[in-house]
């Protein structure tokens, strides 16, 4: 691999841990994926841990970074810990089983050189690609056995991924009842984009930092950069300031107007314009208590041209008199 792409390589794998390392998000996709949405671990009860490892192999050293790992503590008066660690994935992998076998191996053999006494280590891994998984989640379901002697087969020991979890599995019932934080956003986004729809957000409140976080890792696991010019413009506000991502839908659609224009020789057309306009009305309506008005007055429409999108509204059924 050339230094370039080493480069961008490791710059979308440093933006998709940034987001699940904040402690409330991590915990968040815990609830959500192992306790089907009950609040049981709290972002109080992690604490950031390494998440490199080596080993020797041909006389060289090799490194190998897992994408999020927390300490997990549960019971203070007893002290049960565990070590916790999230794979994102946009795409099968034949192999996952034995680097999740890997990940896991690395951090027993870095507890016995530190206690006596092991604690559980646990590896979930969150695919958000379209297409499906298509490989065995275990070791030796993806490795040739048939030339290996029956009487030696059963010996060979396994390893299977358990904590598994496809983003495009989830209903929007399942994602409002487990997810509570910006994660609910994020796997929001990969099932409407994997089922070749547009993403159209909910009305889910979130910091502008969040929303900083949850664009950037949307552009590295899409491997685009549809909301680069978004995120400039919401870098300038206050990252402590809370709204939601229908609220800066007005930027997000200046953004997909301005991209149109560099893609073409011609300047945006009216109907083009229009079209817009209306698709982002209707979500606005769809996911707000705001009147047409009101939704108009958040996308700033001229008065003069109010008449003409209530008649194109009405065409879809989303405004009646």
């Amino acid at each position: 691999m050339s230094k370039a792409n080493s480069a961008v390589r490791g710059s979308k794998d440093v933006i998709q841990k940034i987001l699940l390392d904040k402690n409330e998000i991590f915990a968040d996709v815990l609830n959500g994926f192992i306790f089907n949405g009950k609040q049981v671990i709290k972002p109080e009860m992690l604490a950031d841990t390494n998440t490199s490892s080596y080993y020797k192999a041909n006389g060289e050293i090799h490194g190998q970074d897992r994408d999020v790992a927390k300490l997990l503590t549960i019971d203070k008066t007893k002290v049960v810990i565990s070590l916790v660690g999230i794979e994102n994935q946009t795409r099968p992998d034949k192999h996952m089983p034995a680097r999740v076998m890997n990940y896991d191996a690395a951090a027993y053999r870095y507890q016995l050189t530190k206690s006596k006494t092991l604690y559980p280590v646990l590896t979930l891994v969150v695919y958000y690609g379209k297409e499906a998984w298509s490989y065995n989640r275990n070791l030796l379901g993806n490795i040739n056995m048939q030339k290996l002697p029956k009487e030696m087969r059963p010996l060979i020991s396994d390893y299977e991924i358990k904590a598994f979890y496809r983003i495009s599995d989830l209903s929007a019932q399942e994602l409002d009842k487990r997810f509570r934080s910006a994660f609910f956003c994020l796997a929001e986004y990969f099932i409407q984009t994997n089922a070749g729809e547009e993403y159209h957000p909910s009305a889910k409140k979130l910091s502008i930092e969040d929303i900083l976080l949850l664009l950037d890792m949307m552009n590295a696991l899409s491997g685009t950069h549809a909301y680069d010019e978004l995120i400039k413009e919401l870098g300038k506000r206050n990252k402590n300031e809370v709204t939601t991502m229908t609220e800066v839908l007005p930027e997000f659609m200046q953004v997909k107007i301005d991209r149109a224009r560099k893609e073409t020789t011609e300047k945006v057309t009216k109907e083009t314009t229009e079209k817009v306009t209306k698709d982002y009305l209707i979500n606005i309506l769809s996911t707000t208590n705001l009147t047409p008005d009101g939704a108009m007055d958040l996308l700033g429409i001229p008065k003069d041209d109010r008449p003409m999108y209530k008649d194109l509204l009405k065409k879809t059924g989303d405004y009646h008199d």
